[in-house]
């Protein structure tokens, strides 16, 4: 039994195949009837998906979109360009191993990569609800490595700074604690004018150097780490969040613990055949 498997760094194009197709993934050519069954589960749920793209769970509080939210569009805007020129990865090797943070072991047979952002209601919902269980039961366990990369849509209020919040306290070793109460306090941020006091108490709730962590973002520190991981989504397609990529399949939207169970139980599965069968995962791209 042949198996898909993503390797770090990705292979993949620099524009998503014309037709909104599937983007090559790194796998033997003669692919599993198992891999195509997964493939057209995931690319049928991303059609009912629930992600942040428009719909009540992005919108403010008075259902508007925010001034604040037109203002991270345009320093978003500004960030992806220089001299007028727009930013783009040149090279097809996307450096995923120098963005985002990493959850359990490198060498875990199933390798997720996840791109969300902090203003999202879906992404909170995620992360609230979902995450922490596959944490315990299948990240600390050792079953799944999990790469997670700031992406900033533009979409929402305070996203980019939430990010740069974010990112900053990643320099200090606490990334995890950040992203978890960025989450889960979303509603005591998202809409305000200034949100920095708030991040400042966040920040003290995990133990950060505050000074430190405002002068990162005074200094613009993780920018072009927050360019680059925005490039590389829309490189992937990215069109709502989160998003997510497991072992080569595209996932959209903010599934459920039971999807995610099933998921995982079917890629085990094949990993196993796939042993059992003395079969070698391909790290090689496909031709473009």
């Amino acid at each position: 039994m042949t198996f898909c498997k993503l390797a770090f760094p990705f292979w993949i194009r620099k524009t998503p195949p014309a037709g909104g197709g599937p983007l090559p993934i790194a796998c033997n050519r003669d692919r599993s009837q198992g891999i195509r069954d997964i493939r057209v589960l995931a690319l049928a749920l991303a059609l009912v998906a629930s992600g942040c793209g428009g719909g009540s769970e992005n919108a403010n509080a008075d259902g508007s979109a925010g001034s604040a939210a037109n203002g991270d569009q345009s320093a978003l805007a500004g960030m992806l360009t220089e001299g007028g020129v727009t930013y783009r990865m040149e090279a097809q090797e996307v450096p995923l191993e120098e963005l985002g943070f990493d959850y359990g072991s490198v060498t875990a047979p199933i390798k997720v990569v996840e791109l969300s952002d902090y203003g999202c209601g879906y992404c909170r919902r995620f992360h609230t609800e979902t995450f922490p269980t596959l944490l315990k039961d299948y990240i600390e366990t050792g079953k799944v490595h999990w790469k997670y990369v700031t992406y900033v849509s533009g979409m929402f209020t305070n996203g980019l700074s939430a990010a740069f919040v974010a990112e900053c306290a990643g320099e200090q070793g606490l990334f995890e604690p950040i992203n978890d109460l960025l989450y889960q306090r979303q509603a005591e941020w998202k809409n305000l004018s200034d949100p920095f006091p708030v991040y400042d108490q966040l920040a003290e709730a995990v133990g950060a150097d505050v000074e430190e962590l405002n002068a990162c973002i005074e200094e613009e520190r993780p920018r072009e780490r927050v360019r680059s991981g925005v490039v590389t989504g829309r490189n992937l397609g990215v069109r709502g969040t989160p998003a997510f990529v497991a072992n080569g399949v595209p996932i959209m939207g903010a599934q459920p613990l039971e999807w995610w169970v099933e998921f995982f139980a079917t890629i085990e599965e094949m990993i196993d055949g796939m042993e059992a069968g003395g079969g070698e995962p391909s790290g090689q791209a496909p031709p473009p």
